[in-house]
């Protein structure tokens, strides 16, 4: 692996609101532009005032858009909520599908993590879809996700099947003032007809006290496989453990064993080489936080090359062994983060992130890999 460029996604001059950047997500386009999103906030953890923005870049991420809202998420049954979270779905030609991540904003004084419940503010779904490449969206509609009541934060992009399925990841948490006891659930659902309808939602991971954390799928080139990693907590011995795998043949309806992929760290999002590897980047805060791509020619059961795409040599973020609470309040302090994989041509795959060196001041980098 070389890397053929480094970039940053610029931020409005003077805006405290994009002081903190956080949650990025890219996507390339058929045309060959580049949409991405990413979380505003004057902060990195609670605050009043978060909001998720879209730019756009056509010249390989060289000159982008002004930072634009894609459009507004309504209330639910008259429940204010801020969009913190956009992923794109290219669905061929200009069409574009978005889906969006609500929160409830009711309260802003009320923490998104209750420390006391182990629950979660309400977090809702929306979807919405453009015919121009992201320039314009329809009103966004609120994703039927059948029985499941529970808060259900998005964990990255849409993905589509070879049959043209398309599958929507998020978690399954549990309300801010639910008593009962919280058994953490990586799931998924899915769209027969290009994202207008949702259905069937399936479980990957529910292990009492542990916590499969923002789970990381890609489909390979079959169409039908899709890997599936998750930054690994294990609840009983209060500590992080290595990021783990699951597989699917069949689409993401069945699942079969969990294993240790033998890497540290937290995963981001996987990118298929097309030639039967696999890419997967992850980021090691334990000494200091380093983001490395890993290939795997086996799907993730071992990995055969790895390649430094950021190592600022700042300070560790992370305590490796703590208890939960202790671990959530830790991410709110991460400085670097989210790292993710996109395929964007032969041979070549973009990797991005947010980064900076003080918790608050953020920004969205990304690199261009030869492999």
């Amino acid at each position: 692996m070389k890397i053929i460029s480094r970039g940053i996604i610029p931020k409005p001059v003077d805006n405290p609101h994009f002081n903190s950047n956080t949650f990025p997500a890219l996507t390339a386009l058929p045309s060959g532009r580049w949409l991405a999103a990413f979380r505003t906030a004057v902060k990195k953890g609670d605050c009043d005032f978060q909001e998720a923005v879209m730019t756009y870049s056509d010249d390989l991420g060289k000159s982008w858009s002004a930072p634009y809202v894609p459009f507004v998420l309504p209330d639910i049954d008259g429940v204010p909520g801020q969009c913190r979270g956009l992923y794109f779905l290219a669905l061929g030609g200009s069409k574009v599908l978005a889906v969006a991540c609500w929160v409830d904003a009711s309260d802003p004084s009320l923490p998104f993590y209750d420390p006391e419940t182990e629950g979660l503010k309400d977090t809702r779904i929306f979807y919405a879809f453009s015919e121009d490449e992201g320039l314009s969206w329809t009103e966004p509609q609120l994703m039927d996700m059948g029985k499941i009541n529970d808060p259900v934060p998005l964990t990255g992009p849409p993905m589509m099947l070879k049959d043209g399925t398309v599958v929507c990841q998020f978690e399954i948490n549990k309300h801010l003032y639910d008593p009962t006891k919280w058994v953490h659930k990586s799931a998924l659902i899915f769209s027969a007809d290009g994202g207008e309808t949702w259905r069937d939602p399936v479980i990957v991971t529910e292990v009492p006290d542990m916590y499969y954390w923002d789970q990381r799928p890609t489909v390979m080139s079959d169409g039908r496989t899709i890997v599936d990693f998750f930054w690994t907590f294990d609840g009983k011995s209060q500590q992080y453990l290595n990021i783990h795998a699951r597989e699917s043949t069949d689409g993401g309806r069945t699942w079969g064993d969990i294993w240790d992929t033998g890497i540290y760290g937290q995963p981001g999002q996987p990118a298929d080489l097309g030639d039967g590897r696999l890419a997967l980047i992850a980021i090691d805060r334990s000494i200091r936080p380093i983001i490395t791509v890993y290939i795997s020619s086996d799907r993730g059961r071992s990995f055969d090359e790895s390649f430094v795409v950021y190592d600022n040599q700042i300070a560790g973020q992370d305590s490796v062994q703590m208890d939960l609470n202790a671990a959530w309040a830790e991410m709110a302090k991460f400085s670097v983060g989210h790292p993710n994989l996109i395929p964007i041509g032969k041979d070549e795959l973009l990797a991005f992130y947010y980064a900076g060196t003080e918790t608050d001041y953020t920004s969205v980098e990304f690199v261009r890999l030869k492999i």
